[in-house]
């Protein structure tokens, strides 16, 4: 009697001290943080990426959890502003005592919250930020999913060349001054040196720019007539009004941002059926798909809020939670990041290009496809499929 009992402490200590390694788990729960633009004027892309977290939660819940743990999603704003993202993590982690984390917010926001990741060995997915700023150097716990923007402009440009180029073509860029902008410029310059084709102007500007007449008047008069556009909604929305004006006739390549619903909303006025590359889908049977799934799980203001960083969201979790499930019952941070780091292929049914973390830089593929903006209908079809650059 006195051994069984020692064995069943034995036992339960042993049971506790699985379920207990790490914080964010319990035998019937997995807490998944989530730092987020919920307020303030990028709200929309907030809104996307908590449906989608959403969405693959309830879809997972569903079919079982992880191993028979729910997962629970616990978000916190930042407005997207850096300094609150390292407090919004800071509370998640102490207060809330995520397990891992899968929304990220903007680039320098994310670059907020590395210290307390890499002090954490916190598992972490990012969603919105495909920065090269983020995946080198590589922080052995962060994984990011989706391509460069230097890839996704180099697409659009590449297929400008070869499929619709116009006659005496003239390359410009307009392009913020940050690093961003400067990742959208390497895309830029290694089409023009690769294709041989005139590089007419480059312009940078700050962020928060409005106002684009003169940037706009110096792209018409250096003959521009092909143009890689770095603004972002509104900015994009402007430079192409700007150029409207001034009749321009313009071959556009745009930043993925540029096909989100509010984005198309300021520029389709304009009139020009410009393109765009992105990591995800944006039409077709698996978009439609997804779609129909959302009724179950969403209601119809969160439908309404769906845009790509919804897809990239929904299939960060789902590979955060299949990596989470290789590491059956014991199921630790150190095991979660080692399985993400030894996903391949994981098949995310068309949303995106399969997802493989099998990489030095831990960045999910460089996989884009190149769609096209019907800026009468407001609705985009697809040029090629995903490929890589």
């Amino acid at each position: 009697m006195k051994n069984g009992l020692l064995a069943l402490s034995a036992f339960l200590l042993a049971s506790t001290a699985a379920y207990a390694a790490d914080p964010g788990v319990s035998d019937t729960e997995i807490k998944i943080g989530d730092v987020n633009i919920m307020t303030g004027p990028a709200s929309f892309i907030g809104r996307a990426v908590s449906v989608g977290s959403k969405i693959a939660a309830a879809e997972i819940n569903e079919a079982g959890g992880v191993n028979g743990r729910k997962i629970t999603i616990v978000t916190e704003d930042d407005g997207y502003v850096p300094a609150r993202s390292f407090q919004a993590l800071t509370k998640l982690i102490e207060v809330d005592e995520i397990f891992a984390l899968n929304g990220t917010s903007g680039t320098a926001n994310v670059l907020a919250m590395m210290p307390l990741i890499e002090e954490n060995n916190l598992p972490t997915v990012v969603t919105t930020a495909p920065n090269e700023l983020v995946y080198n150097p590589v922080r052995p716990s962060v994984f990011t999913v989706g391509a460069s923007y230097s890839d996704a402009f180099y697409a659009q440009l590449k297929y400008i060349h070869e499929n619709s180029e116009p006659a005496n073509a003239v390359y410009g860029l307009i392009r913020q001054d940050d690093d961003f902008g400067g990742a959208v410029e390497a895309g830029y310059d290694r089409a023009v040196k690769e294709f041989g084709v005139k590089d007419g102007l480059r312009i940078r500007f700050k962020k928060g720019t409005a106002n684009f007449a003169a940037e706009v008047a110096q792209m018409k008069q250096a003959g521009v007539n092909v143009l890689a556009n770095g603004g972002i909604i509104a900015g994009a929305a402007n430079i192409l009004g700007e150029a409207r004006k001034l009749s321009m006739d313009l071959q556009v390549a745009s930043v993925w941002s540029e096909d989100m619903p509010p984005s198309v909303n300021l520029s389709a006025p304009a009139g020009y059926d410009y393109l765009v590359a992105d990591y995800v889908a944006l039409s077709g049977p698996a978009i439609d798909a997804f779609l129909e799934k959302a009724k179950k799980y969403a209601s119809d203001e969160e439908i309404g809020a769906i845009n790509r960083y919804t897809y990239v969201t929904y299939v960060g979790l789902k590979a955060l939670a299949e990596a989470m499930g290789q590491c059956g019952q014991d199921l630790t941070r150190a095991c979660t990041v080692e399985k993400l780091r030894g996903l391949k292929d994981f098949d995310t049914q068309g949303i995106s290009a399969p997802l493989s973390f099998d990489n030095p830089e831990q960045l999910s593929g460089t996989a884009v496809a190149v769609y096209q903006l019907n800026a009468a209908e407001k609705t985009f079809k697809a040029l090629t499929d995903f490929a890589d650059y």
